[in-house]
């Protein structure tokens, strides 16, 4: 093989290994992409279970006293007297 075939084969080699590294940081630039997406729905997600959690906190305390007042013959531990639309 002469010189000039085997400068043409660098070249060759050389852009085909150009557009490999190309295809690949795209790939990478996508992948950071995708990784920065899943991690703000992980956020919403976390946040969701914290106000549901609170909720559920809610109603247990309510359920609590609503049970509490049955116990005390319709009166709160604070003394609130409990009628049928609600506490007093």
């Amino acid at each position: 093989m002469d010189a000039n075939w085997a400068l043409i084969v660098a070249a060759i080699v050389t852009a085909v290994g150009g557009i490999i590294v190309a295809v690949l940081q795209q790939f990478k630039k996508e992948n950071a992409e995708d990784h920065q997406v899943v991690l703000g729905m992980l956020k919403m997600v976390h946040n969701s279970q914290r106000r549901t959690e609170a909720k559920v906190d809610r109603v247990d305390e309510r359920l609590t006293d609503h049970i509490t007042s049955h116990l005390h013959g319709g009166m709160l531990d604070n003394g609130s007297p409990v009628h049928k639309d609600g506490v007093a």
